[in-house]
């Protein structure tokens, strides 16, 4: 299904609508600590056909402003007319002089999806396609500590567990194909990361450098289902141009890799960790995901700005190999509702192969 106009109308008005509002409550004087959004989601694409809910976001810091960057923290609820419900907390935690560092997120999912079978290529329509129902818990908790300048390293727990998988109306591919983690399934595992992060923000940087190396083991003996591996490489860079207006050049490369009996749900994907606009979460999937983005973001006028994205991605075919690249592109808004911490609402659409498309309505920039 694609957004139909309607729907980007409505959108766009309950933004404006609601716009006023957080420009007369959003705090915008750097020297506050702690300041507070609240805004509706709206949010039209072919995987949640229409989803609306309220979304919270608290911007607080808890050392110097020198050297300890805001802290971040997100509640949101999201009913669709799909029949998907979402209820999700998350945080992103500097301590004083960012010697330690704490995220994490803890969500509920009651979640009917598409599923497509593996493969870059898979059509929207046949035999691979079915729909899938299934209720899920994800809670993930990472620490790291700072061993020099922009350099972290620690640990993270991750649980997903989910149960009362069931095949929807296709009723029957997704079982037939025996996907590893039909019915129910675990993933619990405790991985290592290390993460270098110069970035000048965090939700919105206009310089720096981001990268994260990630192993994450997921293993019987802690209650996983299955035993495998998922290894993430995430690769951001911020180039600020010297001119009059703020315009910024961000770029994101990222990369996963399943090494094992990865189930079928939780599989390197698109969609996930704010990739692949235009596409949905798992229309692609396979044990090697690969994604790359540029986003060139400008300002235009007060509290106004725009951007433009481009990108590809692509994932391992069931032997592995890699045949097809997505390309995608599109364009935005941004309404600045918090200056000192650049906190933006973003409206996106975007364009893909195959008739994928999406409009996208949220708090915070997508990398």
């Amino acid at each position: 299904m694609k957004p139909k106009l309607p729907l980007k109308l409505l959108a766009i008005s309950t933004l404006l609508l609601f716009l006023t509002f957080q420009k007369l409550n959003a705090q915008t004087d750097s020297s506050k600590h702690v300041s507070f959004s609240f805004l509706p989601i709206i949010i039209s694409d072919p995987f949640v056909g229409l989803g609306y809910g309220v979304l919270t976001n608290v911007n607080y810091v808890l050392g110097p402003k020198e050297t300890t960057r805001f802290s971040n923290t997100q509640a949101y609820i999201l009913k669709t007319t799909n029949g998907q419900f979402a209820a999700q907390l998350n945080h992103q935690i500097f301590l004083k002089d960012e010697k330690w560092i704490v995220q994490g997120k803890l969500q509920y999912l009651d979640w009917p999806e598409y599923t497509y079978a593996l493969g870059a290529n898979t059509p929207s329509d046949g035999l691979g396609k079915d729909t899938v129902k299934y209720k899920a818990l994800d809670f993930e908790e990472r620490v790291l500590y700072k061993i020099k300048k922009y350099h972290f390293i620690g640990v993270q727990y991750k649980l997903y567990s989910a149960w009362d998988v069931k095949g929807g109306k296709a009723a029957g591919q997704f079982f037939e194909n025996n996907a590893i983690g039909t019915n129910k399934f675990t993933a619990s595992g405790l991985g290592v990361h290390y993460i270098y992060d110069s970035r000048d923000n965090v939700q919105n940087a206009f310089k720096g450098k981001y990268i994260e190396l990630a192993i994450n083991p997921y293993a019987q003996f802690m209650g996983s289902t299955q035993n495998w591996m998922n290894l993430r490489l995430d690769a951001r860079t911020y180039y600020q141009f010297k001119t009059t207006r703020t315009m910024v050049i961000a770029n994101r490369f990222i990369a996963e890799q399943a090494i094992g009996d990865a189930p079928y749900m939780i599989m390197p994907q698109t969609g996930r960790l704010f990739t692949t606009r235009a596409y949905v979460q798992g229309r692609y999937r396979g044990n090697l995901f690969m994604a790359y983005e540029a986003e060139l973001r400008a300002h235009l006028w007060r509290f106004i700005g725009g951007v433009a994205f481009a990108g590809a991605n692509t994932v391992s075919e069931k032997n592995g190999e890699i045949l097809y690249i997505n390309p995608s592109a599109g364009a935005g808004l941004r309404f600045n509702i918090n200056k000192a911490q650049r906190t933006n609402i973003r409206v996106d659409y975007a364009i893909g192969a195959n008739s994928n498309s999406g409009l996208y309505f949220h708090i915070t920039e997508v990398f």
